[in-house]
């Protein structure tokens, strides 16, 4: 395929996904009369405080039929968390008696509710003008908007919605702890960077790190490694609202080389399927049954926020695969809909038995002659110029072991019900 037939290719698979992905005009003329008529409610009963449009809804990055209206309650006072939290519940009762919604708490206490078929958080931030006087990310948010709308261009918005729905579609798009990928201000900032979701996407593929993105340039090249250690990250995005945080801070490493992956995949050989792909859970389990032994591990799902879920859910992962190290384990992940279930998938299902332990080498006379008292009784030889020892281990299913670990850590995962926890081999 020639180069301007491949490139006209490759445009017409966007033009297609966009096909889908825009809103329409009728959703967005429902949600701006919708989040205007919000707002003005709002302004009756809120005098002295400002009330803004945030988020996606107000920068024109959604997906469709996906938008949230988010609006923020400037405060310029600060105030304790239970007295914000009593202004808001007043402010919800004058403005929309008898509507059921729910209080959350995140670094501030927020309202949310459904009306019209449409989700709304009604959150209260503090008023900034400088960075300097941050107090939590819900307080940033609003100049993040701000600088959105400033810096990327209204014909740059759909790049936006491809990007997000690539990520979205590959388990990559948000910042919480359940999915530590890309959030969508880091989105919206690599398109202000690239200029267009193909040049994201053909930069991507060439990424090496460390990088380090600085749109406002707050910093000098040499001062590279300090940012590095500053951050202790190797991927970087300087947000542009505040010189000391990274926007990428919640990307984990593991799905930035995903991400990098997936743009090569794309380039070499470009599909919509790539953009509407979401492996659920159970497509995951039937996968990895073809590579590998499963364990399903499931427990009744506890009424928590789901960053501390998935906060302890991710610990406990970790500890779990250090656990089952010698049955190794070649992927390890979770579903939290409806109940918890950790699938974990291994090489073996059984160890122990005459296992192979490396030693010394044998010039190191003085640590020969310990290896050779620690395994007296066993078989050893010389290979490769180090010793060898034959040990016997005894037999362990991945069942036991794995239950005897979380025996062993019923204390340890206070928002885990772990004494409930079912244990089955696929």
């Amino acid at each position: 395929m020639s180069h301007l037939l491949r490139k006209d290719y490759f445009m017409n698979i966007l033009k297609e996904v966009l096909r889908e992905i825009e809103p329409t005009q009728r959703e967005a003329d429902e949600i701006k009369r919708l989040a205007r008529s919000l707002i003005k409610l709002l302004k009756e009963y809120e005098k002295e405080r400002r009330i803004l449009l945030a988020g996606s809804v107000a920068k024109g990055t959604y997906l469709r039929d996906s938008a949230d209206i988010d609006i923020f309650i400037m405060f310029k006072e600060r105030l304790p968390k239970e007295e914000m939290k009593r202004e808001i519940e007043g402010l919800m009762a004058r403005a929309f008696p008898g509507t059921v919604y729910q209080m959350n708490y995140a670094e501030h206490p927020y309202v949310r509710f459904h009306i019209s078929g449409r989700r709304v958080d009604i959150v209260p931030a503090y008023e900034m003008k400088k960075t300097e006087e941050r107090f939590t990310a819900v307080d940033r948010s609003v100049l993040h908007t701000k600088y959105i709308l400033k810096n990327l261009k209204k014909s740059r918005r759909k790049d936006v919605l491809l990007l997000k729905q690539l990520l979205k579609a590959n388990g990559l798009y948000g910042a919480e702890i359940k999915v530590q990928g890309f959030s969508g201000y880091l989105c919206e900032l690599l398109i202000i960077k690239y200029g267009s979701f193909s040049k994201l996407i053909k930069e991507a593929a060439r990424w090496k790190l460390p990088l380090i993105i600085d749109l406002k340039k707050y910093y000098k090249p040499k001062d590279a490694e300090l940012l590095i250690k500053k951050f202790n990250s190797k991927f970087i995005v300087i947000d542009p609202t505040d010189r000391n945080r990274n926007v990428a801070a919640a990307l984990s490493e593991e799905n930035l080389k995903r991400f990098i992956s997936l743009a090569r995949r794309f380039l070499r050989k470009p599909s919509k399927n790539l953009f509407f792909r979401e492996e659920n859970f159970d497509e995951k389990i039937k996968r990895a049954s073809r590579h590998g032994r499963i364990l399903l591990i499931k427990f009744k799902k506890p009424d928590v926020v789901d960053d501390v879920l998935w906060g302890q859910l991710k610990k406990f992962m970790r500890m779990l695969e250090n656990a089952l190290a010698d049955f190794t384990v070649k992927d390890i992940f979770a579903d939290g809909d409806g109940e918890v279930r950790i699938a974990v998938i291994t090489k073996n299902d059984i160890t122990g038995g005459t296992v192979e332990k490396q030693g010394p080498p044998v010039e190191m006379k003085k640590h020969v002659e310990s290896f050779r008292r620690e395994h007296k009784n066993e078989r050893i030889i010389e290979r490769g110029g180090r010793l060898i020892a034959f040990v016997k281990i005894p037999k362990k299913k991945l069942k036991d072991a794995a239950l005897e670990f979380i025996k062993k850590n019923y204390e340890n995962f206070s928002h885990l019900p772990l004494r409930e926890a079912s244990l089955e081999s696929l």
